[in-house]
């Protein structure tokens, strides 16, 4: 019998929480291995091309429970997991003209999957506080191919990644009906590329989100066809995988601090109205998640933004008061609890980030 998806991630998890806890500041490259060897990292893909088929609502499941286990390998499982469920689309989300190329690009990027490279989302940038039109690395035709140059931060992965996908600006005349930004496929081991060694977050420590710099450095392609953020709206994927990720914090806090059972029926009262609370952040994740679709419009898209916006302040929120009723015996710098408050911050940091996000809302109101 073949194990779903949450069950192979809930069977994984213990390992994944022993392995964060023995050794919290290094790369989790044996909980990346592993997540990679049962399929974890390529379940979006169709079966037929070595996943699972699994949907967004499972995805997001299982990266709430890694999150709840290891943190920063959710927050690093999440990249590639979300490039999956881009080509999980299928060819007909591609304009006619671009359906074969398409075709065989899923076919590539899966099989890299099934070798286990690891695909590194390279996209942040100073200063553009998570906008995409702000983004300031452009790519340069030449000699039949594009050269990025530009310099990028928080690269998830750092030098463990196998292949890094970087937003950049294009010129129509080089590629006729691009987007405001595309997708670029660029090796970290390519000339022109060269990868720092400043990642110090405040939590997600073992990540390797170092900065990144871009000397017309070779492209290998781009993700799908032009335009393709604009029509397929992959970023929509990520954004519910990246609000997972504060929500497994929360349940990971409440559950430490519930186990044993409390004495105090003050202490239960607080623990159990966290618990719904985490609940209803669930269920509003969830329920947006099943609805995600290719191209699915502006509508939508406001209302994962508000979703991500919710779960990520709500989830970061609790694991907040939570660590504030953890006692004397929690309050340490390299405490298991501190580390995954530390950590749950990530999730409003994330694209969009909350200055971001909220500004676009305010934007966006009807009321």
């Amino acid at each position: 019998m073949v194990d779903t998806l949450a069950e192979t991630v809930r069977a994984l998890a213990p390992r994944l929480a022993e392995r964060e806890a023995a050794d919290p500041e290094r790369y989790p490259a044996d909980n990346i291995a592993e997540l990679v060897e049962a399929g974890v990292i390529r379940a979006p893909f169709p079966v037929a091309a070595g996943g699972s088929g699994c949907t967004l609502v499972d995805a997001v499941d299982a990266i709430e429970t890694i999150a709840a286990a290891s943190p920063s390998t959710a927050l690093l499982a999440a990249m590639p997991l979300g490039l999956a469920g881009a080509y999980s689309v299928g060819v007909d989300a591609a304009p006619p003209e671009h359906r074969r190329a398409w075709a065989d690009q899923i076919d590539r990027v899966a099989g890299d999957y099934r070798a286990g490279t690891l695909y590194a989302a390279c996209n942040s940038e100073k200063g553009a506080g998570g906008s995409l039109d702000a983004t300031k690395t452009v790519a340069h035709h030449r000699e039949g191919s594009f050269a990025l140059t530009g310099e990028k931060i928080l690269a998830s992965f750092g030098r463990y990644a196998g292949m890094f996908f970087s937003t950049a600006k294009v010129e129509q005349a080089d590629l006729p009906g691009a987007g405001v930004v595309e997708f670029f496929y660029v090796r970290p081991t390519a000339p022109g590329v060269e990868i720092l060694n400043d990642w110090d977050g405040f939590g997600m420590r073992s990540t390797e989100s170092h900065t990144v710099r871009y000397a017309s450095a070779p492209a290998e392609g781009i993700l799908g066809f032009p335009n393709f953020i604009e029509v397929v709206q992959p970023l929509q994927y990520w954004f519910a995988l990246f609000a997972a990720i504060p929500l497994g914090c929360a349940s990971a806090i409440r559950r430490e601090l519930s186990t044993p059972a409390p004495e105090s029926p003050a202490l239960r009262v607080r623990l159990s109205d966290a618990r719904m609370r985490e609940e209803a952040a669930r269920a509003y994740l969830h329920e947006t998640a099943r609805a995600w679709r290719p191209g699915a419009g502006p509508a939508y898209a406001a209302r994962v933004l508000r979703t991500k916006t919710y779960v990520t302040q709500e989830a970061t929120r609790l694991c907040a008061e939570l660590f504030a009723l953890s006692g004397g015996r929690h309050y340490t710098r390299s405490g298991r609890l501190a580390r995954t408050l530390a950590a749950s911050f990530a999730g409003t940091a994330l694209r969009p980030p909350l200055p971001l996000a909220l500004e676009t809302m305010v934007q966006q109101f009807d009321g």
